[in-house]
């Protein structure tokens, strides 16, 4: 194989140590240079040093868990004359045929960039990771609120509650004002129930008493008021989060508003969704496949022999997915939206999932289409889209 790099550096990443290895093409052959430094984050600042003394410019890595983060930010921050940082998928490298042991990783490593067989992992900007840490941590809190909404609801129920008989949502200003009063003095009447209820209601102060008339024991009342404290308490977070976000964000706005525009997409979805393509995906991404690809929106190619095996979608982006299949859903009921027309006529054909996989598809295409031009979303570009 044609050696493509003359000075390149492996690096194999582990949780308190790195094993770097400098591959130098020299006349009497390729030379190995190994080096062993700690993660603290002097031993980075020294291994960068290092790769000074070696005048050795490309790096590669593989993508441990989040390991890698910390040298890669160490070589952004302090190398910034570097000529490439790769994150290989470890999966990829350990099926490109050839020797490879654990005592050995660093410089198969090295190896295999120095002959261009590793192929890097879409890693954004800064802003953007920090962005992309933001919305996951926002996503992490909307999942302990909701499974602190379930327990405050099975509490109830074991205990002979009938709120969500006659609340429609018992975390309603009402419902709320009617557990913090349960949770403080442990039994109501009909008047503080009446003085509980705020705005528009189905149900009277009568039905709403005699759903919630139940005494509670003291233990159980200190255990329905920590439920409802830690409740409020990742609301609060949720708030906090996304004002962070909005202020990391501000650079992109112009693509915000682009994203926005799109049927089916609000402000918290088109966050969500920068944080994980980034400000310009037609730099990262040649085209829309590649990005759908990467997002697992396409069919795998599992075709042997003329034969077709399988024709699943791939995992791809466990963030981005989801979201586009919500904002897919948001798409295809609203009548107005060529998406609405397009997902109806085909999902007896497809089947629901795979027409909303589809939807989801060609929504990610579109928002490629519209941040590589530049332009807010029309209904003629959506249809130029939709119709491929």
């Amino acid at each position: 194989m044609d050696v493509l790099l003359s000075c390149v550096c492996g690096v194999d990443v582990h949780e308190k140590m790195i094993e770097a290895c400098i591959l130098k093409q020299k006349d009497i052959g390729i030379v190995a240079i190994r080096q062993q430094f700690s993660t603290m984050p002097q031993e980075l600042s020294a291994f960068v040093k290092w790769l000074y003394e070696n005048e050795c410019y490309h790096i590669a890595m593989e993508s441990t868990g989040v390991y890698w983060r910390p040298i890669y930010e160490t070589i952004e921050r302090e190398m910034p004359d570097h000529k490439s940082i790769i994150v290989g998928n470890a999966h990829h490298i350990k099926n490109v045929p050839g020797r490879k042991t654990d005592v050995k990783d660093a410089e198969w490593i090295a190896k295999l960039i120095m002959h261009g067989l590793i192929s890097n992992s879409f890693v954004p900007e800064k802003d953007i990771r920090s962005l992309r840490e933001a919305t996951r941590t926002y996503k992490k809190f909307v999942g302990e609120n909701s499974r602190y909404k379930c327990r405050i609801e099975k509490f109830l129920q074991t205990h002979g509650f009938k709120l969500s008989s006659v609340l429609k949502d018992i975390f309603c200003v009402t419902g709320r004002n009617i557990l913090k009063s349960l949770a403080r003095r442990g039994s109501l009447t009909i008047e503080d129930v009446a003085s509980c209820m705020k705005g528009r209601l189905k149900s009277s102060a009568q039905e709403i008493f005699e759903a919630v008339n139940i005494p509670l024991t003291n233990t159980d009342q200190r255990i329905l008021f920590l439920l409802l404290d830690r409740f409020d308490t990742a609301e609060k977070y949720l708030e906090e989060i996304k004002l962070l976000m909005d202020e990391i964000a501000e650079p992109y706005s112009r693509q915000l508003e682009i994203i926005d525009s799109i049927p089916g997409i609000d402000r918290l979805s088109a966050l969500l969704i920068l944080a994980e393509i980034g400000g310009e995906p037609q730099k990262d991404f040649r085209t829309y496949g590649h990005l759908c690809s990467w997002a697992g929106l396409v069919p795998r190619n599992d075709e042997s022999a003329g034969k077709i095996h399988s024709k699943k979608v791939l995992p791809g982006n466990q963030y981005l997915k989801p979201t586009l299949n919500q904002v897919a859903w948001v798409a295809v009921k609203q009548r107005e939206t060529p998406f609405h027309d397009w997902f109806w006529l085909r999902q007896k054909q497809l089947g629901q999932k795979k027409a909303i996989t589809a939807v989801s598809r060609k929504i990610l295409k579109l928002i490629y289409t519209l941040i590589s031009s530049n332009t807010l979303y029309n209904k003629d570009v959506a249809l130029s889209n939709i119709n491929y």
